[in-house]
């Protein structure tokens, strides 16, 4: 399954390409663990889901409240302020946040188990909050933990959130673009992706029965929609234009529907009149022929020709098309060439 997307060298180039400069205001602030916890029953800080989920042992995350409770120094967490919601998103502090919200709900983070204290001091040894004296609790709530808060000023948009969490946020495991993604824009789009995504012609269609595990399929489906709406005004490099696009639309209730509309149409097409695993060229999954063939056949639904069939072994075979899917892919004139090639040879 590792190579199940086939490798193109312009496109791993592309991933690496920094064009935008930012400015980034960061300044400090001190919460209480009482405030932080209130902030997040509110909903003002919203901490990222993550396939990993919580990884912290019982012991790290007791270590972690001892720390509070006997006045030692904890690192900073990040937190990245939204331009338009103005709310609070965690790009780095998720297990210390979770482990801090846990206790004082007497939840373990992640399970239904209740949080006691292990391998502490004796004093608080096996006790959960509840447990803790008065003043104990008082201090725990009174404890302070500084926030590092970064807000983008220029240019006007989110993106230098998915550069910061990718920096910040490794865990030890470098994570690719839609796993950062999954973290950072959440919302009814990011939902619809992994729902789309378990779709059964759509795994059909790529030959892999289960969801890979990295979301590197997600992604896929996410290049699609992002194409069919913008490929004209595309802009390089890809992963941005992706990220701004999720961004854009994570939460359009209306859009979201449409989406899910033209996506089912359009596997429903392709399963129609096309071979199994159309998009596997070579060895794996080529993006380039997935992209630009899906947008061909979303923008040209009503009018699919009797010899489609035919039509398209001849587009992969058209020595302009080659150039277009290997060379330069993620260039500006390339990507919207090789939808209008696809468009051109398979349903005029």
């Amino acid at each position: 399954m590792a190579d199940f997307i086939e490798k193109i060298l312009s496109e791993e180039e592309d991933q690496e390409m920094e064009v935008v400069i930012y400015k980034i205001a960061n300044y400090p602030a001190d919460f209480t663990l009482q405030g932080l916890y209130r902030k997040w029953e509110d909903k003002d800080i919203e901490i990222p889901s993550f396939q990993r989920g919580f990884i912290w042992k019982r012991p790290q995350a007791s270590k972690l409240i001892e720390s509070f409770l006997l006045g030692l120094p904890v690192p900073s967490i990040f937190l990245y302020k939204e331009k338009e919601s103005q709310k609070l998103l965690v790009i780095d502090g998720q297990q210390r946040l979770k482990t801090i919200f846990g206790f004082l709900r007497n939840n373990f983070p992640d399970s239904k188990s209740p949080f006691y204290l292990n391998a502490v001091n004796p004093k608080w040894e096996n006790k959960s909050f509840s447990d803790l004296n008065e003043s104990d609790k008082r201090r725990f709530n009174d404890s302070v933990l500084r926030a590092i808060i970064v807000e983008q000023l220029d240019p006007n948009d989110n993106t230098s959130i998915f550069h910061i969490f990718q920096r910040l946020n490794t865990g030890g495991t470098t994570l690719n673009a839609q796993e950062i993604r999954n973290c950072t824009y959440q919302g009814e789009f990011n939902n619809l992706l992994k729902e789309l995504n378990k779709d059964n012609k759509w795994r059909k269609i790529i030959g892999l029965p289960k969801v890979e595990k990295r979301m590197r399929d997600v992604e896929l489906i996410l290049r699609f929609f992002a194409l069919r709406d913008e490929y004209k005004d595309y802009k390089q490099p890809m992963r941005d234009f992706l990220s701004n696009f999720m961004n854009e639309y994570k939460n359009n209730s209306e859009k979201v529907k449409e989406f899910k509309k033209v996506f089912m149409e359009t596997i429903s097409s392709i399963d129609k009149y096309l071979d199994p695993n159309p998009f596997r060229v070579k060895r794996g999954i080529s993006a380039t022929v997935l992209d630009s063939v899906m947008v061909a056949f979303a923008l040209n639904l009503e009018k699919i020709p009797n010899d489609i069939k035919n039509r398209y072994p001849r587009l992969l075979k058209d020595d302009e098309y080659i150039k277009c899917i290997y060379k330069f892919t993620t260039a500006e004139e390339v990507v919207k060439q090789r939808i209008e090639l696809a468009i051109e040879k398979l349903f005029k």
